[in-house]
């Protein structure tokens, strides 16, 4: 079985998230979600309506997601691919992570995880933050 592990935080859902998970799912068997805890979504900037529970319950919902988990609230974004061991790590083609370095803390952990960059979703409105300033300027 291929483990694939895509990660985000995921609070406003669109078809660009969905797009992401299943080209993510494509890569595998089973995929697992990862949702960006409260505290680490903040420290990077969001600002979240829904809170890490509704997040993860949300993603969890959507048939292509095998596991939703949230990420620890820590800096250490391996804590939990050190539990999960993922085969496949995929990333979204403008997530800004380092492919090789992630492969790399992977190996010294013991593990030959691969990283997977997504194609971009070709729809309008492709992020959150795209859905908000949306909104903001029809009110």
């Amino acid at each position: 079985m291929i483990k694939v592990m895509a990660s985000g935080v995921f609070d406003i859902l669109h078809l660009g998230h969905v797009h992401y998970l299943k080209e993510s799912r494509s890569f595998g068997d089973y995929l697992i979600v990862v949702i960006a805890s409260d505290y680490y979504a903040e420290k990077h900037g969001k600002e979240l309506i829904f809170n890490e529970k509704e997040r993860a319950q949300m993603v969890a919902e959507l048939r292509v997601v095998d596991e939703a988990v949230i990420g620890h609230s820590n800096e250490n974004i391996f804590q939990t691919v050190a539990e999960q061991k993922p085969d496949i790590i995929t990333l979204g083609y403008d997530q800004r992570f380092d492919d090789s370095y992630i492969e790399s803390e992977c190996r010294k952990m013991g593990l030959n995880t691969k990283v997977r960059r997504v194609s971009p979703y070709n729809g309008v409105i492709n992020s959150s933050s795209k859905i908000r300033k949306k909104i903001l300027e029809t009110m």
